[in-house]
């Protein structure tokens, strides 16, 4: 009598929690498995599990709600209408990287929304690729929409370039607009970032697109493009071509998190407005076949590039450079050429006179001055360079390209 008195109190103490959670990704499921980690390890819910959007409609929360139902976990897009009925309600919720349906503007304390961290991402998929070591060159592919989570990423990934002293290409709205999604222009980016290069996409879905234009117009991955993803999706990752590397988020610790804060709220405790949005970072990185493996050869070139990219519009040479990482001239040519495919020369002259065409662009600077703040004394062999390179005088480039 005793014991079924005592199952009766715990059966009375479950919680009916609804979680709405896409199962069809792998994200969803480490979602899932993040919620039953906490569970195992504190308490037991009673779950109402919904799968898809067509599922997950303004009449099953309604009904949820009518049957008592004591907290949402909410990681299904575009079920607005739905969260239309929580957002009128006062039953906490969580929001796992959604939002929608006016649920934003509930300032009760029963709403928390959980983000991935672009920031750390963006942040951690420069780093990998630098640690590489064997890019020219690094290329951000923004995805197809403007949200934040995509314009986050770009920015901490370009970010993180510049401080390392790179330049990150955007391939993303702020930069073409309508365009992102015209495969002609994807092509003629793809086609003019200096190779070897290392792309960083703003999610799987864009990384497999880049994979499959590179194949069709015969860029070599890794070999030419190294291409790294984000979400580490199992069914696009591993049947891609080559099978893709990817940032893996720790949806697993979302999942927790998300069940931990619910598992706060339905407790009592409220929310704070300023606390109300928690970000969760990246797990892991999962490397496969489109990125280059690590080595010692690698980052040791990716530190020269570094160097010269910062020094040699002051008019460094090379045994400069060698003098500075202490290395013979030739066994620096030598691992230089391994993995750029050009001297250290010619790396030094590019960036050069790259920056002589910015500056024809940008500046009203006097064409003598520029190639003497890029290193040459003398202006007629930058001249007679950077006619032959291409095929126009530096003051018709001006002519055609001025910005100012």
């Amino acid at each position: 009598m005793g014991n079924s008195r005592q199952t009766n109190k715990r059966q009375l103490a479950q919680k009916r929690v609804v979680v709405a959670l896409r199962m069809a990704t792998s994200a969803g499921q480490q979602k899932l498995n993040g919620i039953f980690d906490f569970l195992g390890a504190h308490r037991h819910w009673h779950i109402g599990l919904y799968r898809t959007k067509p599922e997950f409609t303004p009449e099953v929360v309604r009904n949820e709600l009518a049957h008592g139902a004591d907290g949402f976990i909410i990681g299904i897009p575009d079920v607005d209408d739905a969260l239309e009925v929580l957002a009128a309600s006062r039953v906490p919720v969580v929001m796992a990287n959604i939002t929608g349906g006016g649920i934003e503007r509930r300032n009760d304390g029963k709403v928390v929304f959980l983000k991935n961290d672009s920031t750390e991402i963006g942040r951690e998929a420069a780093n990998t690729l630098l640690r590489e070591g064997v890019y020219k060159s690094y290329g951000y592919a923004g995805y197809r929409t403007d949200d934040d989570w995509s314009r986050e990423r770009g920015t901490a990934f370009r970010d993180t370039l510049d401080a390392a002293g790179f330049v990150g290409r955007m391939f993303d709205t702020a930069h073409y607009a309508d365009r992102l999604e015209d495969k002609a222009t994807m092509v003629k980016w793809l086609r003019e970032l200096p190779k070897p290069c290392g792309i960083f996409a703003a999610c799987d879905d864009r990384a497999f697109e880049i994979l499959d234009v590179c194949r069709e117009i015969g860029i070599k991955v890794p070999a030419e493009v190294g291409v790294l993803g984000v979400n580490n999706d199992a069914m696009l990752c591993e049947n891609a071509e080559p099978r893709l590397s990817s940032v893996q988020p720790d949806f697993i610790g979302e999942g927790r998190l998300a069940a931990e804060m619910l598992d706060a709220m339905m407790s009592g405790r409220t929310v704070e407005p300023a606390k109300r949005v928690m970000k969760v970072g990246v797990r892991t990185i999962v490397h496969r076949e489109s990125t280059m493996p690590q080595s010692e050869t690698g980052r040791f070139v990716q530190k020269v590039l570094s160097f010269i990219t910062k020094e040699a519009i002051k008019g460094i040479g090379v045994e400069d450079v060698a003098r500075h990482f202490k290395i013979s001239r030739s066994l620096l040519e030598l691992r230089f050429g391994e993995l750029q495919r050009e001297s250290v020369y010619e790396a030094m002259l590019h960036i050069r006179m790259e920056e002589v065409k910015r500056r024809l662009r940008c500046s009203n600077d006097p064409i003598a001055e520029i190639t003497a703040t890029c290193g040459w004394a003398n202006p007629d062999p930058p001249k007679r360079l950077f006619k032959k390179r291409f095929g126009i005088s530096m003051r018709d480039y001006r002519a055609q390209h001025k910005s100012v």
